[in-house]
């Protein structure tokens, strides 16, 4: 997990069960803080989903590899997509990886892809995370959102935000082969929900079993 830089307090982090908020400190060391939001947001988008509904296209968009290769959602019409939203800094963004990548192991051979899309973040960190974990650790798809400037402007014009209504990371969206919604997840911990939803596309996957 990346500590390049310290919290700023213009992020808190906010646990989705409790609904408490807590320091990004505290949210590195505790799996219970399973959602990061911006500290100023409005009460409903703090606390409440309003993320796109199923059965709605997915919205297309065009995000950057680490190397500057565009790379847009219908490149991967006719697959599964999961679309998940994470930055380097966000605690539970980490802890839910390694459950994402055990569930993709399993169901890679059945034409699905995890395009793990970073926002809210800068470009330098996301470089960096990749190149430490990318093909080691994690086998996703990993990608940018090219919004840039202070954290309040990359919020404003990102892809998760501007196109995903995205409250808080890590969100997960599972898009169908015909490029539709078919399920979303907020914040850490919902491996079993997503094994459901790949369920529903006539998948089988087992969610791992948490680690002590």
């Amino acid at each position: 997990m990346s500590t390049s830089k310290p919290f700023d307090r213009k992020w808190t982090a906010v646990s989705v069960t409790l609904l408490t908020a807590c320091s990004f400190a505290a949210a590195q060391k505790s799996t219970e803080a399973k959602l990061i939001v911006p500290k100023n947001a409005p009460p409903v988008e703090r606390f409440v989903s309003p993320l796109l509904k199923n059965g709605l296209k997915a919205p297309d968009f065009k995000a950057f590899t680490p190397d500057g290769k565009a790379v847009s959602l219908t490149q991967f019409k006719g697959k599964v997509v999961i679309l998940d939203f994470w930055a380097t800094w966000c605690g539970p963004c980490q802890v839910s990886m390694p459950g994402l990548e055990n569930i993709y192991q399993q169901v890679k051979g059945e034409d699905v892809v995890v395009l793990s899309l970073n926002t809210w973040d800068q470009k330098p960190d996301f470089v960096k995370w990749v190149k430490e974990n990318s093909g080691t650790k994690y086998h996703f798809n990993f990608v940018r959102d090219p919004a840039e400037g202070d954290r309040a402007a990359i919020r404003k014009a990102s892809i998760a935000k501007r196109l995903y209504k995205v409250p808080g990371i890590p969100t997960m969206y599972v898009i169908d082969r015909e490029g539709k919604i078919v399920g979303s997840l907020l914040g850490s911990g919902n491996e079993g929900e997503l094994v459901k939803i790949l369920g529903k596309l006539g998948m089988k996957a087992t969610a791992p079993k948490e680690t002590p």
